[in-house]
């Protein structure tokens, strides 16, 4: 890209634009005075970017995250989540993590999992006597499972602007999600006995079994979706459909969603919807300008001057995405680093799978670290505290995720067994 246009790109970066606009500006001057374009190449390239199947799955999934907060889905999981939990030391802390790892199979964004479980679970912590900032940074952290286990958003965007398959990328990210789920369980026992936070109760079989069958309907939806999926019954595109006429039939069934609030999930999911795709649309231009300038090659062939062995390539595509994830928001990462990177990916010999789940950890990274983390922000706002407060407690968590992240780069085979076990070796 001319120096004089990316100068630009980042000086409005830091006057404080909002970075797909800044893009879009920047593309249009590239297009008129430097490539010399008719100017209707950009209007196309927005129409291609989005002209994509995979894509619709994106609304589907956000309209099944809105649902769940119009109906008793999220109140249904908890209390079975309570009933196997609860009795552990912190038991509302281990409630909120499996609720959270639960809600991962089903609306794949994490920002939609914390909006949820913190509405329903950071006001009963407080009042049970578990720190405000220590129940925004369980609810935030347990959060980042949500687009790690399938379905995922960011997955399906990652797809939409690559080939990687969806599929093999949703069963990828099974495995590293619960092995986090343990280990933020582990982190909430060790805090809880430190602090003498108060269990639950009693473990009760017959709660258990009560609260087991009142949520049976819930829970079976990430088994349809992925089990769908793995028949060949249906595609991740078209799962993201059935998973929101799956859930309004739960809805209707339990009399809980009423048309005042299924008119509310519909605008909600209008509103986020033409957002993301408009992201993603202007993400088309900016691919095609990285391709007019062979920026991919330039970076490929910098990058492999330093090492040519995957893993420690991978460690540091890693450690770039979780530094861009504590200053921009995550669409607008996929924007600038999945076109640039997948030639690398290509050329050093990355399976791609493996790449997209990792970025998928890292990018979900993001939403919980300051200064800009987007689900820190509303965690903040629902508990009452400051960001430093958060912060504190969360660094614990965080520092799990990257210890993770680790193990992920180094044993691919956590991230590769569950695809190439169910779907076969990939190419």
């Amino acid at each position: 890209m001319n120096w004089v246009v990316l100068g630009l790109m980042v000086l409005l970066f830091f006057t404080g634009m909002p970075i797909v606009l800044a893009i879009g500006f920047c593309s249009l001057l590239y297009a008129a005075f430097v490539a010399g374009v008719p100017l209707t190449i950009i209007p196309q390239q927005v129409v291609g970017g989005i002209d994509t199947f995979l894509l619709l799955a994106i609304p589907m999934f956000i309209l099944t995250g809105s649902l769940m907060g119009e109906t008793d889905v999220t109140h249904r999981l908890v209390r079975f989540s309570q009933s196997l939990v609860g009795w552990i030391r912190g038991g509302l802390a281990q409630v909120n993590v499996l609720t959270n790892v639960i809600m991962a199979g089903i609306s794949g964004s994490g920002l939609a999992d914390a909006a949820a479980t913190g509405s329903a679970l950071i006001p009963v912590m407080k009042r049970a006597g578990y720190g405000g900032a220590f129940s925004a940074a369980v609810t935030a952290c347990a959060s980042c499972i949500g687009p790690i286990i399938p379905p995922s958003i960011i997955m399906v965007v990652i797809g939409g602007l690559t080939s990687i398959s969806i599929g093999r990328m949703f069963l990828g990210g099974v495995l590293p999600g619960l092995i986090l789920g343990l280990v933020f369980g582990v982190v909430c026992y060790t805090v809880s006995r430190r602090r003498n936070y108060p269990v639950e109760g009693r473990f009760d079989a017959m709660e258990m079994v009560r609260s087991f069958l009142a949520a049976l309907p819930s829970l079976g939806l990430p088994v349809i979706i992925v089990g769908g999926i793995l028949s060949g019954v249906f595609t991740p595109t078209e799962s993201a459909g059935i998973a929101a006429v799956y859930v309004i039939v739960i809805g209707v069934i339990n009399r809980k969603l009423t048309w005042r609030g299924f008119y509310r999930a519909m605008v909600e999911t209008g509103v986020v919807s033409g957002t993301v795709m408009f992201v993603v649309g202007i993400s088309a231009i900016f691919g095609w300008i990285l391709i007019s300038e062979n920026a991919g090659d330039l970076i490929v062939a910098g990058l492999k001057t330093i090492t040519t062995d995957p893993k420690t390539m991978m460690l540091m595509i890693t450690t770039v995405l979780l530094i861009l994830g504590c200053f921009m928001e995550v669409l607008a990462i996929l924007i600038l680093s999945v076109p640039v990177l997948m030639p690398l990916v290509e050329a050093v010999g990355i399976d791609p799978v493996y790449f997209g789940v990792i970025a998928t950890v890292a990018l979900a990274t993001g939403l919980v670290t300051p200064p800009f983390g987007l689900t820190m922000f509303l965690m903040c706002k629902m508990a009452g505290v400051s960001i430093e407060a958060f912060t504190r407690e969360a660094a614990p968590f965080i520092f799990c995720i990257l210890v993770g992240l680790v193990l992920f780069i180094y044993f691919p085979q956590i991230i590769l067994w569950m695809p190439d076990l169910l779907m076969g070796q990939g190419k």
